[in-house]
C-alpha cells in the first residue's frame, strides 16, 4: 500500500471518514462522562445539572480527596545530568524552567487532567503559539511553549486500535474566532465556515453545564469556525484542518502540515489510571463509584419522603369530645382530668422505615471501600482503636494511591519534558535567572541564560525529575509534625557530633517557625529575644545518672471508630440486641 500523503483528496478522504468513525465509537465514553459531571456539580449548579437533588454527593467526595492526593499544587521539576560539566547549567535551567512553569499556570492544568483521568480520561496537549515577531527589522516566529487541557467533548482517538502503540492517529477539535483563524493561515483567508454551536452537535458537552441558558438563538461576540489537530502517530506529523458541519466526515481542507520526526514524542499525553487489555479506552475511577452514588442517593431520598410522610394524630372516641378538647389545650407536662382515658389515643402513621435507614448506612460504607477507604484517605476520622492500627489502615489504603501517583507523575514529567525542551529551542528566550552564592545564602546574583548559553549543550544530556510530592499540599500541621520528627529523629542524637563540626540551630528561628506553623502568633510575645550572652557551661561531674520512676497506667476507653459506630447502628436498626452502656458511649463519643 502506499504512504499516505496528504495532498490526495482521497487519502484525507479516508482519514475524516475514520476520524467520524472513532468519534462515533467514543460518543458513549463522552454521554457517560457528562452524566458523572452532572452528578458531581448537584442539582443547584445550574438548569443542566442533575435531574434530581443529591443530597449526599459521593462523587464529589471521592473525587476531591483523590484530587489533594494527586495534584493539589503544581510540580516541582529537579534537573540533573550524568556529565559534571553540564551541573552548572542544570541549575540554570532548573530555576528558569520552573519559573515558566509557574507563569504558564501549569498547576491548574494538570488538576483539570487528573480530575479528567478520574471521571473518564485526562489528556493534555503540549505545543508552540506561533507569533509573529520583529528583531533588527526582520520578521521571525518566535515559540512560546504552551500546555492545554483537552476535554473528551473535543478529544479523537483510533478507536480501531487495541492499545496506544497501535493507534495511527489522535487529536482535538478546538475553536477560535474567524479573525484569529485567518490570522493563523492567511491563504485561507474567506474560506472558514463559520460553526453554529448550537445546532452543530446533537450531544451535550461539559460547557453546556453552565451555558443553560436554553432560550432562544445562541449570541456569540465574534463568528467561530471548528479546526482540528490530528497527529499521525507512525507518520509522525500533525494535520491541521479545517472542517464542516458532520461529524462523520469532519475534515474539509489541510490547512498545513507540521513535521514531528525530531520529537521525542507526540503533542498529547494522556493519564490514564487503569488500562484494560486488548481496549484503547481506560476504565477510570469514577465509573465504578457511580452506582453506589446513585443508589446512595435514590434510598436517601425515599428517607426523605417517608419523613415528610411521618404525622402523629390523636383520635377520640365518639362521646369523649371533652376529654379531647381538654388534651388540646393543656400544657406540655400538665396534668389533666380525663373521664374516659381510653377515649384518646395518639396514632402514628408513615415515618423512616429502619431496614432502610440501616441499609443506607452499609451503602456508605460499602461506598468508602470501594473508593480505597475514603475515611482514611481523607482524613475523616479514626477507623480502628488504636493510632497503630489507623497507621497501618493508611500504609494499606495509600497502595492505591501510591499506584496513581506513579501514574500522575510519569504523566506530569512528559508533560514538563516536552515544555523543557521548547524552551531550550526557543531562540528568543533569553531569561536570566538568580542564583545564590554557594556558603553566602544572602546573596544572589544575576546569571543569563539565553540561546548562547544553551547552543552548544544538547537537551538530551539533562534529566528531568519531579519530585513525586512536590504535587501534594502539605498542611501546616504536617510540616510542624516534620520539624518535630526531625529533632527527635536526628537532631538529638546527632547534637554531640553537631557541636564538633561547629553546627548550631538557631533557636530564635526555630520558635518563630513553630509559631506560625502552629498558628500561635502569642509565642513571639512570650518568649524575648536578645543578643546572646556567651559564658562558659558548667562541666558535670562524672557520677551515677540521676535515678527516675516511671509508672505506667493503662485504661480502657471505648473505642470511636466510623465503622464501628455505623455497625452498632446497623444491628440496632435491624432490631438486634439492644445497645448496652459501653456501646452507646462510643457511639456518642466523636470520631475526630
Amino acid at each position: 500500500m502506499a504512504a499516505f500523503n496528504p495532498k490526495l483528496s482521497s487519502d484525507i478522504e479516508q482519514l475524516s471518514k475514520a476520524v467520524g468513525y472513532s468519534r462515533k465509537c467514543l460518543k458513549v465514553y463522552r454521554d457517560n462522562r457528562i452524566e458523572i459531571l452532572r452528578q458531581l456539580v448537584g442539582n443547584h449548579y445550574s438548569n443542566n445539572g442533575a435531574d434530581d437533588k443529591v443530597p449526599i454527593n459521593l462523587l464529589e467526595l471521592a473525587i476531591n480527596i483523590y484530587m489533594q492526593r494527586l495534584a493539589a499544587q503544581a510540580p516541582q521539576a529537579e534537573v540533573t545530568t550524568d556529565y559534571t560539566e553540564l551541573k552548572e547549567i542544570c541549575t540554570r535551567t532548573e530555576i528558569s524552567g520552573n519559573q515558566l512553569l509557574e507563569d504558564m499556570k501549569l498547576g491548574d492544568t494538570l488538576q483539570m487532567a487528573v480530575m479528567g483521568g478520574i471521571v473518564c480520561q485526562g489528556i493534555v496537549k503540549t505545543g508552540l503559539n506561533l507569533e509573529n515577531v520583529e528583531v533588527g527589522g526582520e520578521n521571525l516566529q518566535s515559540g512560546k511553549a504552551f500546555a492545554a487541557y483537552v476535554s473528551m467533548d473535543d478529544w479523537v482517538q483510533d478507536m480501531t486500535a487495541s492499545d496506544d502503540e497501535g493507534s495511527q492517529y489522535e487529536g482535538n477539535f478546538y475553536y477560535t474566532t474567524k479573525d484569529e483563524a485567518e490570522k493563523m493561515f492567511p491563504g485561507y483567508t474567506g474560506k472558514f465556515e463559520e460553526i453554529d454551536k448550537q445546532t452543530q452537535d446533537n450531544e451535550d458537552k461539559a460547557h453546556d453545564l453552565s451555558e443553560s441558558s436554553g432560550d432562544g438563538q445562541r449570541e456569540e461576540f465574534r463568528p467561530t469556525v471548528r479546526l482540528l489537530d490530528i497527529y499521525l502517530r507512525k507518520q509522525k506529523k500533525v494535520l491541521r484542518c479545517s472542517t464542516k458541519d458532520d461529524d462523520g466526515d469532519p475534515i474539509c481542507e489541510v490547512l498545513t502540515t507540521i513535521d514531528w520526526s525530531k520529537r521525542k514524542r507526540g503533542p498529547y499525553h494522556k493519564l490514564a489510571f487503569m488500562k484494560i487489555d486488548n481496549n484503547a479506552m481506560p476504565v477510570a475511577p469514577a465509573m465504578h463509584w457511580r452506582d453506589i452514588h446513585d443508589l446512595s442517593n435514590r434510598i436517601f431520598r425515599k428517607l426523605g419522603r417517608q419523613a415528610n410522610r411521618q404525622k402523629t394524630v390523636t383520635g377520640v372516641r365518639a362521646g369523649s369530645d371533652a376529654d379531647g378538647n381538654r388534651i388540646l389545650d393543656a400544657d406540655d407536662g400538665q396534668m389533666i382530668k380525663l373521664d374516659d382515658p381510653q377515649g384518646v389515643r395518639e396514632y402514628k402513621y408513615g415515618g423512616i422505615q429502619p431496614e432502610s435507614l440501616g441499609f443506607l448506612v452499609m451503602i456508605k460504607d460499602l461506598y468508602s471501600y470501594m473508593a480505597g477507604n475514603l475515611d482514611v484517605l481523607g482524613g475523616l476520622g479514626p477507623q480502628s482503636e488504636t493510632l497503630g492500627q489507623d497507621q497501618l489502615l493508611s500504609a494499606s489504603a495509600s497502595m492505591r494511591i501510591q499506584k496513581m501517583q506513579k501514574s500522575t507523575i510519569a504523566f506530569a514529567k512528559e508533560v514538563i519534558e516536552d515544555i523543557f525542551m521548547y524552551m531550550w529551542e526557543d531562540p528568543l528566550y533569553n531569561p536570566t535567572v538568580t542564583k545564590k552564592v554557594k556558603g553566602f545564602d544572602d546573596i544572589s546574583i544575576q546569571v543569563p541564560f539565553g540561546a548562547e548559553e544553551r547552543a552548544d549543550v544538547e537537551f538530551l544530556r539533562l534529566n528531568i525529575d519531579i519530585e513525586p510530592y512536590s504535587m501534594q499540599h502539605t498542611t501546616p500541621e504536617a510540616k510542624l509534625q516534620g520539624l518535630r520528627t526531625i529533632f527527635m529523629e536526628f537532631v538529638a542524637p546527632l547534637m554531640p557530633m553537631m557541636e564538633a563540626q561547629g553546627v548550631s540551630i538557631d533557636v530564635e528561628m526555630l520558635f518563630r517557625k513553630i509559631g506560625k506553623l502552629g498558628n500561635i502568633p502569642e509565642l513571639n510575645d512570650i518568649i524575648v529575644y536578645s543578643n546572646p550572652v556567651h559564658e562558659p557551661q558548667p562541666q558535670q561531674a562524672a557520677g551515677k545518672p540521676a535515678t527516675t520512676t516511671r509508672n505506667y497506667n493503662r485504661r480502657s476507653v471505648p473505642s470511636a471508630s466510623n465503622a464501628g459506630k455505623s455497625q452498632l447502628l446497623q444491628q440496632a436498626l435491624f432490631g438486634g440486641n439492644k445497645l448496652q452502656g459501653a456501646q452507646v458511649d462510643s457511639i456518642m463519643r466523636p470520631t475526630g
